[in-house]
């Protein structure tokens, strides 16, 4: 009896973590009519755990890593250059239309899988 306990209990386990969701690692390429954006920052949106984010470089690639598994709703943010005295002043970003930064409207998604992944985000 003690034995059946035992496998009973080693396989509740195995398949409890078969349940947990897995986390995939995004990368890719922003593009605004065809082109990459330079900076800003892009958002993966997931309803029940969270947002993870990466800055946009100025060739419009990004790369994020642990994202959870499942549809992902994104927003995109341009950077807003802000003149500091006795600094250089900043480089502008791409301008992009402002739904983009809100993921409820901006239309994006990416489903993302376990394991590496590119992901090019197109804006229009």
């Amino acid at each position: 009896m003690r034995h059946g306990a035992t496998t009973l209990s080693m396989l509740l386990i195995v398949a409890l973590a078969g349940c947990a969701p897995g986390r995939g690692d995004v990368s890719g390429v922003v593009k605004y009519k065809s082109k990459p954006i330079s900076g800003g920052t892009i958002s993966f949106f997931d309803e029940t755990r969270g947002v993870w984010s990466s800055p946009i470089d100025e060739e419009g690639k990004y790369a994020i890593t642990g994202v959870p598994t499942g549809t992902a709703k994104i927003a995109v943010m341009a950077t807003i250059p802000i003149s500091l005295p006795g600094a250089p002043p900043p480089k502008a970003s791409t301008a992009i239309p402002g739904r983009y930064a809100d993921h409820e409207k901006s239309g994006l998604t990416c489903v993302v899988r376990t394991g590496s992944q590119t992901h090019i985000v197109e804006l229009e």
